[in-house]
């Protein structure tokens, strides 16, 4: 699962996807809003990556915290960025989680990151990561969440899910519910 942002400003040129004021938002456990916010703000000044498990067809219950490591493919040569501006899941965490889930009955629900010192846009290296060479997603039915994280706080989060008809990722706000 990879990312990279286009730059550190998160400017909307560089934007694939950004959320759509009219749609009606969605509602996510406060637990995991906070796991998320949590994660961004300790990862600062790198992105963050995880991941949100739970039952198939219902909201996600719990957050998974992966480790990026953006840095190192880029000290192999496997990429310009660092984890500053993009991220890649480590491998065997991304198995090994979506093995246990599975052995617990639940599935892949998200994949959270968050942007550093930008906006909470789905980038287009968002959308290269998030997409197989079909052009469609590489897990359906997965939205993508993007925090947006600054040195003086989280300052928001956007949920992107892929529109069928429309053939792309649309984004919403997110709205905190009571777990």
């Amino acid at each position: 699962m990879a990312s990279e942002a286009q730059g550190p400003t998160g400017s909307a040129q560089s934007a694939a996807a950004v959320q759509d004021a009219s749609l009606t938002p969605v509602s996510v456990s406060q637990d995991l809003v906070i796991a998320m916010f949590e994660h961004a703000l300790q990862s600062y000044p790198e992105e963050c990556c995880g991941l949100l498990i739970g039952p198939a067809e219902a909201p996600p219950e719990r957050a998974v915290r992966c480790t990026n490591v953006q840095s190192l493919r880029k000290s192999r040569g496997e990429s310009d960025l660092d984890a500053r501006h993009g991220f890649w899941m480590d491998e065997k965490e991304l198995h090994d989680v979506l093995r246990e889930a599975e052995r617990g009955g639940g599935e892949l629900r998200a994949v959270y990151h968050s942007h550093v010192d930008a906006l909470a846009y789905l980038s287009q290296a968002d959308l290269r990561g998030a997409l197989g060479p079909d052009g469609l997603p590489l897990w359906p039915g997965v939205s993508q969440f993007v925090v947006s994280v600054w040195d003086d706080g989280v300052r928001d989060v956007t949920c992107f899910d892929w529109d069928q008809q429309a053939s792309c990722y649309v984004g919403r706000a997110v709205a905190q519910v009571p777990a």
